[in-house]
């Protein structure tokens, strides 16, 4: 297959993992690979990136990313440059999508698999469509599903490598465009040369958990509770560890984390769905683990407790709107039956 495109997720492991076995398989050049997040400008400089090397008959793959009603004219933008030149797309993902993405999207793709998928994550469901039956991708793929559904493996080997991947894509995510598109790819070469870790990538993991471990004990200094979540606020923390440290200090369901540096918002649960709770605030996810963007010229930049409160009961008004119309899915099933109840990187 000639003249090949990915795009994926550039938050997790995830996104990196469905890339590099695209890249296994079809010898895809490393400059062709292109990461992103879920906000419409970053989408937006991919789509100029992509604009500049989108020849003939390309084939683009998009793995890892699913849709909001605000990133649904880019990702239509994309797909017509590629479909106006006779190529194909192929999306693999696992979030939800709204119905109107589905009309508008999936149906210009030759293969599009997508939707809430609780038994596998994208780098699985894409090494299924690529039929990559090797064992280093099946363990591989293992790794990755402990990592995006927040399963605590019992091995400590598999441990550590959910660990590793989880705090070097943290600080990968502090950097500028440029740095962080470089430091992704060089995992997807590292990944594509049949190895899980290098000296590289364990060193930007150790780095990252001394800052990790600096911040969240700066963050637990100040939580606000809700009757069900624990909100917490900071900066530079890997997203996951923030919100189960924030559960495991609290007891509460849910543990909110807002990332000040790059204004996102995160939400992890153990028992409940938290995706609903992330759509009304702009953003989605998985039933335990969802992300949302929270405006902050409305609440100030988070600078006093009273917008951060302010924050926190707007969170809890909406979760108790969702729970009276949308009763069934209060409380879901878990998505395994040894979820992490603890922080997954200690």
């Amino acid at each position: 297959m000639k003249n090949v495109i990915v795009i994926s997720h550039a938050s997790d492991i995830d996104g990196v993992g469905s890339a590099a076995l695209i890249k296994m398989k079809y010898g895809v050049p490393t400059n062709r690979i292109f990461f992103t997040d879920y906000a419409p400008e970053s989408l937006e400089e991919i789509s100029r990136s992509i604009t500049e090397i989108l020849t003939d008959n390309t084939t683009l793959f998009i793995t890892d990313l699913g849709v909001n009603k605000k990133t649904v004219p880019v990702f239509y933008s994309i797909l017509k440059s590629v479909k106006d030149g006779g190529g194909k797309i192929f999306w693999f993902d696992h979030h939800p999508w709204a119905s109107d993405a589905v009309k508008k999207l999936a149906q210009m793709c030759e293969v599009s698999v997508l939707g809430e998928n609780e038994f596998f994550c994208a780098t699985e469901i894409t090494r299924k469509e690529l039929g990559l039956k090797d064992d280093f991708t099946k363990r591989f793929c293992r790794i990755v599903h402990f990592s995006d559904f927040a399963i605590k493996p019992k091995s400590k080997r598999d441990y550590d490598l959910v660990g590793a991947y989880a705090l070097s894509i943290a600080l990968y995510r502090m950097r500028n465009h440029e740095g962080n598109l470089s430091c992704l790819r060089h995992m997807v070469e590292v990944l594509c040369s049949r190895k899980m870790l290098d000296k590289r990538i364990r060193s930007d993991a150790d780095r990252f958990r001394k800052l990790n471990d600096k911040h969240v004990a700066n963050m637990l200094k100040d939580v606000y509770l809700g009757d069900e979540i624990a909100l917490g606020f900071g900066e530079d923390i890997q997203k996951t560890y923030a919100c189960m440290k924030l559960i495991e200090k609290t007891g509460k369901d849910i543990g909110i984390y807002v990332n000040l540096r790059d204004r996102r918002g995160h939400m992890r649960s153990i028992r409940n769905d938290c995706t609903a709770l992330a759509v009304k605030f702009g953003g989605g996810g998985h039933l335990h683990a969802s992300g949302f963007s929270p405006n902050f010229k409305k609440y100030n930049n988070f600078r006093s407790r009273h917008d951060r409160q302010r924050l926190l009961s707007d969170i809890e008004l909406e979760l108790k709107m969702i729970k009276k119309r949308m009763p069934n899915i209060w409380p879901q099933k878990l998505v395994s039956e040894s979820p992490a109840k603890a922080p997954l990187f200690g």
